[in-house]
């Protein structure tokens, strides 16, 4: 009886030992699966960055082309971005920059991907495409160019960089037939103003080189090249635009890239 009394505590004394184990573990085991289920989350959080609105695309094939041999000294450049959440494109042609010394000039072709997406006054299209540049005169409406594509409303505004001041004459117009939306602007050299026919003539010789299988877009420039005025003349032979032949000398620094300002 005495050996029995004398080995039960150290019984008692192991059976706590091993139950104090035994929950130890089981906390260890909770605390490596809660941190293996957080784990993904927290790789997502520092690895995975969300994906910007627009992406660029590389080397990218033009579905527009527009020759302006007078802006043959300044840089062109080809962009095109999609939009991955609805497939949007976005053409955008430019020549020169805005603070270069040459005329700067931008045409966007916009094709939503979502019949849901709006278009809004020429106005404010044109306003949050210059977010990035310093706008010493702000986006007012400047009448109505008739061009090939149509009317075509025009805004007037004024840039400034590397202490130059520019004036700029920009334009915005969206159609339904196909969901598509045509804006830019041209920006002289200077602070004089931009001739309305200058506009007139880079929208004239805009064209269509691949609709990509978009019977309607195609049909838009079919109808467009009947209103074709050769740069404001009716007669090709007084103002001709010039056509893709080997004659007509390519911009300098071509350069094909994507674009980044944003819808």
């Amino acid at each position: 009886m005495k050996s029995a009394s004398n080995s039960l505590p150290a019984d008692v004394r192991a059976t706590l030992l091993r139950i104090l184990a035994y929950m130890g573990g089981l906390a260890i085991l909770a605390t490596a699966a809660l941190s293996f289920l957080r784990m993904p989350a927290s790789i997502a959080a520092f690895t995975a960055p969300p994906q910007p609105q627009w992406i660029k695309v590389d080397r990218p094939h033009p579905a527009f082309e527009l020759l302006m041999p007078e802006l043959a000294s300044a840089a062109f450049e080809y962009s095109i971005l999609r939009r991955p959440t609805d497939g949007a494109r976005k053409d955008v042609l430019t020549w020169g920059a805005a603070g270069e010394g040459s005329p700067y000039v931008t045409v966007e072709v916009y094709r939503p991907g979502v019949e849901s997406d709006r278009f809004i006054d020429a106005d404010s299209e044109v306003a949050a495409r210059i977010l990035d540049l310093t706008v010493t005169d702000d986006v007012k409406p400047a009448g109505r160019l008739d061009s090939k594509f149509g009317d075509m409303p025009l805004v007037d505004f004024a840039i400034a960089a590397n202490g130059r001041s520019r004036r700029c004459l920009g334009f915005a117009r969206a159609f339904e037939r196909p969901s598509m939306q045509f804006s830019g602007w041209y920006c002289s050299a200077g602070d004089n103003s931009v001739e309305r026919t200058t506009l007139g003539c880079v929208l004239d010789r805009l064209t269509i080189l691949s609709a990509g299988g978009d019977s309607e877009l195609d049909d838009l420039f079919a109808r467009a090249e009947i209103k074709r005025t050769f740069c404001g003349q009716r007669n090709p032979i007084l103002a001709a635009t010039p056509e893709r032949t080997g004659s007509i000398p390519a911009p300098r620094r071509v350069k094909l890239s994507s674009h980044p300002r944003q819808r």
